[in-house]
Order: structure tokens, then C-alpha cells, then sequence
């Protein structure tokens, strides 16, 4: 992640890593340990996870915000040590959580420098039209839905276009992964600025299904998560959440456990 890993989450790794090659043996498969053995897999791989939980609570704490909502900030993390683990994350400083669970005229969408431990910046953000009205309610990875779409994305390199400069996002999941030929990426525009919400009721504009945001700041926005950082659209959907890949599986814990 970053040249100062926290020490909770050390000690815990350390802490399985020897159980692994003590208790189990290297290179002992699943398939061959015994019925005892795998009991205390179960143990050891519940402590790893309450270890784990008490490392995202403690980091939550030092961001001192509670606007961003730990739900929320909790699935960010657990996916985004997964595709750490995987190599997915080429910038390991920096992750992205936008929260689809709050209104469009809350601030939710958040960059956090996770070395330095805050919150670098804030803003509205824009989601699909046919997502929903001032909640997004709906979500979708198909062609022209002009809908949301949930999960992790890779953020990749930057283009000048209809929205003059914009970020192209890849997406990672089954919820995103015709991102780039849906045209997904990260833009400013005039309907998604503090402005529009004062001259439109409170309600920000909306998109074709890209999140969209203020001008001001948008620049160096960019420069902050531009080219392999993780970006992570959230909402409490069961349907998504019973179905990632990267939030029902611990495999940042893989090396110790499985």
C-alpha cells in the first residue's frame, strides 16, 4: 500500500504466516490436513478477519469523518486489499469511494491518501439518469441503460472530450465490466456542481452513467487517482454484494490461510 504498513494488520500476518508453516506445514494442501486442522483453520481465519476489521476501524477513526460512512469505507477496503493482492493496483496511496447510498445534494464522493491517513478531498457526484431521481436506486452494466454500475474500477488514462479532460475507468466486475465500451469515465460537467444544486431544488443533474462532478478541483482530482488507483462505487445492494468477487473472499489472506 504504502512504505508504512499499520501494525495491527502487520502482526496478524506475521501471526499466520508462522501458524501456516509451523502448525499446518509448507506447502500442505486443504485436502490433506485433518478434520482438527481445519478447525482451527476456521479459528485462525476468524481471528485474521476480526484483526482485519479492528485495522479498517482504527484507519476510519484517524480520517475523522463521518460522512463517509463506514459501511461504505469497510467494502472499499476489503476489495481493495484483494486486487492489492492480486496486482490489480498499480497506485497503492490512493483509493476512491463514491457512496450511491446517500442523495445526490451530500457530498459522496471521497479520495483518501490511505499512507497519510485522510481524506484528500470531497465533493458531490453525479450518477445515471436512469438510476434514480435524487436517491440511485438502480444500477446496470448494460449498453445504453444509462444507469450506474456498482463495484471496483481501475482508473486509467486521461482524454479531452466532450467534457473537455476526463479519466477513463476500468472496470473490474461482473457489475462494470462493459465500462469502457459504455463510455464510463470520470468527468466534470455543469449539472454536477454546487451551483446547479442551489438552481435546481437541491437536486443534482444527472448522467448517462458516468459519475460526474464539480469543475473546481477537477484538474488536480485527476492528477490524485490518474493511472492504476482504485476507484469503488458503493450501495447497499444485496444482489451486488452476494455476487463480488472481491468483497467474499479474504485473499489478501490467501498466502496463510487457504
Amino acid at each position: 500500500m504504502c512504505a508504512r504498513k499499520p501494525k495491527k494488520f502487520v502482526l496478524f500476518l506475521v501471526t499466520l504466516l508462522g501458524f501456516s508453516t509451523i502448525s499446518l506445514g509448507i506447502g500442505k494442501s486443504t485436502s490433506e490436513l485433518k478434520y482438527s486442522d481445519l478447525l482451527e483453520v476456521d479459528s485462525i481465519r476468524l481471528e485474521a478477519k476480526s484483526n482485519f476489521s479492528d485495522y479498517v476501524s482504527d484507519l476510519y477513526t484517524e480520517l475523522g469523518d463521518t460522512s463517509l460512512l463506514f459501511a461504505a469505507f469497510e467494502r472499499a477496503m476489503t476489495g481493495y486489499h484483494n486486487l492489492e493482492k492480486f496486482q490489480k493496483i498499480r497506485r497503492k496511496d490512493i483509493i476512491t469511494v463514491i457512496d450511491f447510498s446517500k442523495p445526490s445534494n451530500q457530498e459522496r464522493l471521497f479520495i483518501i491518501d490511505l499512507c497519510n491517513r485522510k481524506i484528500l478531498h470531497k465533493s458531490v457526484v453525479a450518477h445515471g439518469v436512469n438510476s434514480g431521481g435524487l436517491y440511485a436506486t438502480k444500477f446496470s452494466n448494460d449498453q445504453d441503460s444509462h444507469q450506474s454500475s456498482l463495484g471496483f474500477y481501475l482508473t486509467s488514462s486521461t482524454y479531452s472530450g466532450k467534457f473537455d479532460l476526463a479519466l477513463r475507468l476500468e472496470g473490474l466486475e461482473y457489475s462494470n465490466s462493459h465500462a469502457n465500451s459504455r463510455g464510463v469515465v470520470l468527468h466534470a460537467a455543469k449539472y454536477a456542481t454546487y451551483e446547479f444544486l442551489e438552481s435546481n431544488g437541491g437536486v443534482l443533474g444527472r448522467s448517462y452513467g458516468c459519475p460526474a462532478m464539480p469543475y473546481t478541483y477537477f484538474h488536480q482530482v485527476v492528477e490524485w487517482i490518474k493511472e492504476g488507483s482504485c476507484l469503488y462505487i458503493y450501495h447497499p445492494s444485496r444482489s451486488y454484494a452476494r455476487n463480488s468477487r472481491y468483497l467474499n473472499r479474504v485473499n489478501y489472506l490467501e498466502d496463510f490461510i487457504w
